[in-house]
């Protein structure tokens, strides 16, 4: 499943494992709502069904690292409705490897259902973790579980929440790449996604300058943390993947363009407005939104456009990154009838 196909002298191996390059569509009926002729999304929650989403592409490069390293068993973490961690116990299964997750949840006994379900339902071995726990003690937890697999007689290979580390920065450095050949380096564009563990908007950052993509600009809308502490994880990250991989950028390269105002009360906490935007797509468009992350950043996006956030001859494209399973699993958001709904001159 290795493919050696290169899009920079500097790229590393990966797997083939997603459906790529995703397709980039119009949201006509939403662009006519708020009043500009054009808006583009980057299908990336299509880039495979049980792999949706947008961390198959980061994984593509840590998995093929794993298997070269010669491990059997993948350890990660996350959110007990985590895409990562789902599409990691589906590409485990795929290539017979053992998944160990250490999922984070409030409740030790959270409702079976949606990544949770899909997870258990791959095979995965999973463990339950208070926040307490998980944020206070996560580099004990993590050695400990590495520990046990080591004594069970098997190789372990860990890799943090999101897979963002400088390996899975190259799979958006890919997508610039895909976005090249389908729109056109030369045009004006403002690429918004979701930003939490910032491994999609810094291989976005990266790919953008590493292809010359001068008239783009990379939009983030953070999602749990705020603009300083995810600035910063970006530039970290940024430094780490120009380093190991020697690519020659400085800062000046990769501006950190953050939208602050649309987390709302912390991660995976849902919002009223959130909510109306995922309905509204829903609706308008036949496309799914996610609570956590997509929910926001199209809220965001929306908002920023409406507010004259556009440069003249500026496309808007909304990096779609998944998410569908845990719509699933929140039903509850959508028990009350909508504001248009409600009143239908809305």
């Amino acid at each position: 499943m290795a493919t050696h196909e290169r899009l920079h002298p500097k790229e590393p191996e990966r797997l083939s494992l997603a459906r790529i390059p995703t397709p980039v569509t119009e949201l006509k009926n939403t662009a006519r709502q708020i009043g500009i002729s054009r808006l583009l999304v980057k299908r990336d929650d299509q880039t495979g069904f049980e792999l949706s989403g947008n961390k198959i592409r980061k994984l593509e490069y840590i998995l093929a690292d794993a298997i070269a390293s010669g491990a059997n068993t993948l350890v990660t973490h996350g959110g007990f409705q985590s895409n990562h961690c789902r599409a990691t116990a589906a590409a485990g299964a795929s290539l017979g490897l053992r998944v160990r997750l250490l999922l984070r949840s409030a409740d030790p006994h959270p409702a079976d259902d949606g990544n949770l379900f899909l997870d258990r339902l791959f095979g995965a071995d999973v463990s339950i973790h208070h926040p307490d726990e998980y944020n206070g003690r996560r580099s004990e937890m993590i050695e400990a579980a590495m520990e046990a697999e080591r004594r069970a007689g098997r190789r372990p290979y860990f890799f943090p929440v999101g897979a963002s580390i400088p390996l899975g920065c190259w799979g958006y450095i890919r997508c610039v790449a895909e976005l090249v050949e389908q729109i056109g380096r030369d045009t004006p564009l403002a690429i918004f996604c979701a930003v939490s563990s910032v491994g999609t908007y810094t291989g976005l950052s990266i790919g953008r300058a590493l292809l010359g993509c001068r008239n783009w600009r990379i939009r983030g809308i953070p999602v749990s943390d705020n603009v300083e502490i995810l600035s910063e994880d970006i530039r970290k990250l940024e430094r780490q993947t120009n380093e190991r991989f020697d690519l020659g950028l400085r800062e000046a390269d990769t501006p950190i363009d953050l939208i602050d105002g649309f987390i709302g009360e912390g991660y995976a906490i849902p919002y009223p407005e959130e909510v109306e935007t995922i309905r509204s797509v829903a609706r308008s468009e036949g496309m799914l939104l996610d609570p956590v992350y997509t929910g926001k950043a199209m809220t965001g996006m929306l908002a920023t456009i409406r507010n004259g956030g556009l440069r003249p001859d500026e496309t808007p494209v909304f990096i779609h990154t998944g998410g569908a399973f845990g719509l699933m699993a929140r039903r509850d958001l959508f028990s009350q009838p909508s504001r248009r709904d409600r009143d239908p001159s809305q």
